[in-house]
């Protein structure tokens, strides 16, 4: 009777249906809200998993905090170095369901980046090195001769400053340095011997010419050959993997692209993808603002070309522009972009152009000058083996992609921590000297051990070069008990369809039975400030399903009221032949019950349908910063069974809420009363 009394006042009074199009409204926006949150969560744990976080993380239980893969400002937590990962490595290994176990150790690092006469001087040394020839002599010959030029143009303006800085030592020292290397002797000498030639004006006259620029190297210490096999997405992009047993660096493509490629250069990628996104010059102003400084910074690159650069890229623009000029003219010419000529330059840029310019400061085969990010000791030298990336996780802009792979012994030297070897070595010492205090509380340099190179044998001037200059530092090789020493962490990637929680259920049995002082994190996590996005947006969805909720249950509680007061006289009809109060209650709090389910279902079913519609096939995410938190180039939105049951149980709960004052106030009416007002 209760439900019939509810049915029957829905059908005959259309504006309650009022109330069931809100749930109706709501439901179909948080399906859809709910859907596109739990698709960005997946597909950020995706990213991270792939991309070097694993399933799992294992770490010491009394480290300061949980590893971070991409630590936020705060920076990476104090981690304790797992005990005898050699041993630990099997264990881990051997329990149901784990397929690889990568060892890692996040960190940071700073590059030198020279300036214009240390690339110069690069160019000069690598012809230098080149087999002797008659084709040699004459190169090295022009070369040298431009060289000349342009260090005669570094002293004049160092005499220009000769009268400002007359009593500073270094001042003085500088300028008869610039005086010995515009001498004919210098010269007649370097056509003998340039290499040691070379060294002197590496190290005596190259800082004349500006500090040049440091970059930061985000980077993980792991096995490398090891990380691109457990991880799939891995892919190299230039150069090759080192070999097992060999120190080495792999940059992030991002990072290659983004602070070791020529500034004109990454500004014209910078233009392609603006323009690829709808940007035009004449109506984007930022897209004008990259040419006029590509144009500002021509002196710049012009600085850096030796002769036979100059000529030969001289001889590339007269064909692309079609008349003679001088050469700054000539880019300044082919720089000025606008929306009718830049696909055509941007093509001929990298086709006729990049080939004769410097345009990237580092290659593959190269070697550079890390120092760690609490710049401790002088420098660790390590070979650029090549550059990889993580397939559809974005382009250059992403965050995976500007991280660097490195080995662990390098990573270790960078982080000035002594192996367990050492730390062993370093307590004997400190006993044999009578000294309280553990060795762990110094680092490797304080006891003189062998970590990175002397910059002073690099770079006696002091300013660190970005190419290692005939030095001796750490071993390239090394054995697996020493990558095996002192690591802080390791992912954990596991075989498909496997459950991580299963997985680290298992483990901690492990842990306990074997008294291992070992602690798991899942990709949440080790996420860092990726994880705290995902994060904000399931914060910024329950705020927004609060609201829509508040909306509903306000326009929703005042249409019941209204229609509970225009039924004052039926309830007092019913109440007069024998209906009882509860049962009142009861048939108008199953109206809005049955109005927020009704309309809940509606709202879910027309939710799922523009799913569906628009993004059956997936989004694709054109712009290359989101793909890391989407999980992809495409995104794809999926409603689950629990997504729906969460909103119209959610729905239906407001709607009733709504509809327990009408429920009350028109229940409480006694018959008399009714049945007068409705006389009335």
């Amino acid at each position: 009777m209760v439900l019939s009394f509810a049915l029957r006042n829905i059908l005959a009074r259309p504006r309650s249906w009022i109330v069931g199009l809100l749930a109706a409204g709501m439901a179909a926006l948080l399906t859809m809200g709910l859907a596109l949150v739990g698709s960005i969560a997946e597909g950020t744990r995706k990213s991270l998993i792939e991309s070097g976080a694993g399933h799992l993380q294992v770490y010491h239980s009394a480290s300061g905090g949980v590893p971070q893969l991409l630590p936020g400002p705060g920076g990476s937590p104090e981690l304790v170095p797992l005990p005898d990962y050699a041993a630990l490595e099997p264990r881990l290994r051997s329990v149901e369901g784990v397929a690889e176990v990568v060892p890692l150790e996040a960190g940071g690092a700073s590059v030198f980046r020279g300036n214009y006469l240390d690339e110069r001087f690069a160019a000069v040394r690598a012809v230098a090195r080149e087999p002797a020839s008659e084709e040699r002599r004459a190169r090295l010959g022009r070369l040298a001769e431009d060289l000349r030029h342009t260090l005669e143009r570094v002293a004049r303006d160092a005499h220009r400053r000769e009268e400002a800085f007359a009593n500073d030592v270094s001042a003085r020292e500088d300028l008869l340095a610039l005086e010995e290397v515009t001498s004919e002797r210098f010269w007649a000498r370097f056509t003998e011997e340039p290499l040691p030639a070379l060294e002197f004006l590496e190290n005596r006259v190259a800082r004349q010419a500006g500090e040049g620029a440091s970059i930061g190297v985000d980077y993980l210490g792991t096995d490398v050959p090891l990380f691109a096999r457990a991880f799939s997405r891995f892919e190299l992009v230039s150069g090759e993997l080192p070999p097992p047993g060999t120190r080495g660096l792999l940059l992030g493509h991002g990072a290659y692209e983004q602070y070791f490629k020529l500034p004109i250069a990454a500004r014209l990628d910078e233009l392609k993808r603006e323009r690829e996104r709808g940007s035009t010059f004449a109506g984007d102003e930022r897209a004008r603002t990259l040419v006029e400084r590509n144009l500002t910074e021509l002196g710049d690159l012009l600085s850096r070309l030796d002769v036979e650069r100059a000529s030969a890229l001289r001889a590339v623009l007269v064909r692309q522009l079609g008349h003679e000029g001088e050469l700054e003219a000539l880019l300044k010419e082919f720089l000025t972009l606008d929306d009718g000529n830049f696909d055509t330059r941007y093509a001929a840029f990298y086709a006729e152009l990049a080939p004769h310019l410097p345009l990237y400061r580092v290659r593959p085969g190269d070697t550079l000058l890390l120092r760690g990010a609490l710049e401790v000791g002088s420098g660790v030298a390590v070979r650029v083996w090549g550059t990889f990336r993580f397939r559809g996780l974005g382009g250059d802009l992403s965050r995976a992609n500007s991280t660097s792979l490195v080995d662990l012994v390098t990573a270790r030297l960078l982080s000035d921590r002594m192996t367990r070897s050492q730390a062993e070595e370093a307590q004997r010492l400190l006993n044999e000297l009578g000294l309280s205090g553990s060795a762990q509380e110094v680092s490797a340099t304080d006891f003189g051990l062998p970590t990175v190179v002397d910059v002073e044998s690099v770079a006696p001037g002091g300013a660190e070069p970005v190419f290692e200059r005939e030095a001796a530092g750490p071993s390239t090789r090394f054995t697996d008990a020493e990558q095996k020493d002192g690591v802080l962490h390791a992912a954990l990637v596991l075989k498909p369809g496997v459950s991580s929680e299963d997985v680290a259920g298992r483990i901690r049995q492990l842990a306990t039975e074997q008294k291992l002082p070992l602690e798991l994190a899942g990709w949440e996590e080790v996420g860092g400030f990726v994880s705290g996005l995902v994060g904000m947006s399931r914060l910024l969805l329950f705020a927004l399903a609060l609201l829509v909720g508040l909306f509903v249950l306000l326009v929703s509680a005042g249409t019941l009221l209204l229609l509970a007061r225009e039924r004052v006289g039926e309830v007092g009809t019913l109440r007069a032949v024998g209906m009882q109060r509860s049962q009142v209650f009861l048939g108008l709090l199953w109206e809005g019950l049955l109005l927020g389910a009704l309309g809940s279902v509606l709202g879910i079913a027309l939710g799922a349908a523009v799913l569906l519609g628009a993004a059956g096939q997936g989004l694709p995410v054109r712009d290359e910063s989101l793909q890391f938190f989407l999980g992809g180039p495409v995104l794809y939105l999926r409603l689950e069974a629990w997504h729906a049951l969460a909103v119209g149980l959610g729905c239906s709960a407001v709607v009733m809420g709504a509809s327990l004052v009408p429920a009350w106030r028109g229940s409480s009416v006694t018959p008399i009363v009714a049945m007068r007002q409705r006389e009335d």
